[in-house]
C-alpha cells in the first residue's frame, strides 16, 4: 500500500492483487516474465536422454516441472495419463519436483496402474532440467492457479509446446493451436490436449518453433528489462522527478 507503482507478472496476478489486497487499478503495471533463451541452444540427442531415465528412444515423452503442490496440479495429470495411454500405449511422462503432495501423486499413479508410465524425479540440476526439456516432445503445465507460468516460456526456449490449463497467466500468452494448447484445468482437459499434439508429430513441432520465437521476440530479459526500465520511468514522472 505504500508502494506508489507495483508490478504483476500477468493480467491474472493483477486482478488477483486488486481483489485481495485491494490495490487501485492506477498502481499496477504488468510486466511479463522472461527467460534466457540462450541457454537452451546446441545438439542434443534426445533418444540417449531417454535412455538416461529408462525410455525407450521412439516413445513419445511429456515433461511437467513443478513444486508439487494442489497448485500446480500435478494430480490432474496423474489423472490424465490413463486416457492418453489409451490411444498412445508407449507414452512416458516425467514429473519432476518436491512438495507436500508428492506421496499422494506417486500413490495415485500406483493406484491407477500407470506407475510403469511415469518417471518421477526429485527437483532435478539445472544441466539434467535443460537436457530433459530439449528431448521432450510436450511440456505439460496443468496447474489449478497459475500466476504466470515460467516453465512454459523455458519450455518454448527449449522449441517445444506447452499443454497449459486456462487457469491463470499461461492463458494471456499461449496462443491455442499455434504455440500450444489450452485446456480445462481438468484430467479430460490435459488429456485431449495432449493427445491433440501426439497425433500430429509436424503440427507440435511446428507451435514448438512458434513458441521459440515468441520468446526470441518478447519473452526475453532484455525485452522485459526494457518493459520494467519504462516502469520505473513512468513511476519517476509521476513523482515528479
Amino acid at each position: 500500500h505504500a508502494a506508489r507503482t507495483v508490478i504483476a507478472v500477468s493480467g491474472f496476478l493483477a486482478d488477483e492483487i486488486r481483489r485481495i489486497y485491494q490495490v487501485p487499478h492506477w498502481k499496477i503495471h504488468v510486466v511479463p516474465n522472461g527467460v534466457n533463451y540462450r541457454a537452451f541452444d546446441g545438439f542434443i540427442d534426445p533418444a540417449a536422454v531417454k535412455t538416461r531415465y529408462g525410455i525407450g528412444p521412439l516413445d513419445p515423452m511429456m515433461c511437467c516441472f513443478g513444486r508439487m503442490t494442489m497448485q500446480k496440479g500435478q494430480d490432474l495429470l496423474i489423472e490424465a495419463i490413463p486416457l492418453v495411454l489409451g490411444y498412445y500405449p508407449t507414452a512416458k511422462f516425467v514429473i519432476s519436483g518436491d512438495g507436500p503432495i508428492r506421496d499422494l501423486v506417486v500413490s495415485k499413479a500406483n493406484e491407477l496402474g500407470i506407475a510403469s508410465s511415469c518417471i518421477f524425479l526429485n527437483t532435478v540440476p539445472r544441466n539434467d532440467y535443460l537436457d530433459l526439456m530439449r528431448a521432450c516432445d510436450i511440456v505439460v503445465v496443468p496447474s489449478r492457479n497459475e500466476p504466470f507460468g515460467i516453465v512454459a516460456l523455458e519450455g518454448w526456449a527449449a522449441g517445444k509446446p506447452v499443454v497449459a490449463t486456462t487457469a491463470g497467466g499461461p492463458r494471456e500468452f499461449v496462443w491455442h493451436d499455434v504455440n500450444g494448447f489450452l485446456v480445462e484445468a481438468t484430467p479430460q482437459g490435459l488429456a485431449h490436449g495432449i493427445g491433440s499434439l501426439l497425433a500430429d508429430h509436424d503440427h507440435c513441432r511446428a507451435l514448438g518453433r512458434n513458441g521459440r520465437q515468441a520468446v526470441e521476440e518478447v519473452f526475453n530479459w532484455d525485452k522485459v528489462g526494457e518493459y520494467t526500465e519504462g516502469v520505473y520511468a513512468f513511476a519517476l514522472q509521476n513523482n515528479g522527478s
